[in-house]
């Protein structure tokens, strides 16, 4: 890339989007956790064909795993993050 400062703004900015990213999913898997009939629930309605239950149980599953990541080490993965933002 020949321009940093416009990479670096694009960089920082990507790093921006994955927090905003984790902390909805964080939310959103803690809502499933909350309420594990939401995804039968989901099957039992107009659900997407090419999916089945298992299969978001395996993705709630694995973000649970990043998010694990994203909050380990100390300080903390997400803190490394958070120290970018403007």
């Amino acid at each position: 890339m020949s321009n940093p400062i416009s990479f670096m703004d694009l960089y920082v900015q990507k790093i921006q989007n994955l927090i905003e990213m984790m902390e909805d999913l964080r939310t959103t898997n803690s809502m499933i956790d909350a309420d594990p009939t939401l995804i039968t629930r989901y099957f039992a309605g107009n659900a997407r064909e090419d999916i089945v239950a298992a299969d978001v149980t395996a993705a709630h599953d694995a973000m649970v795993q990043l998010i694990f990541s994203y909050d380990s080490g100390s300080p903390s993965q997400k803190a490394a993050l958070f120290k970018m933002l403007p």
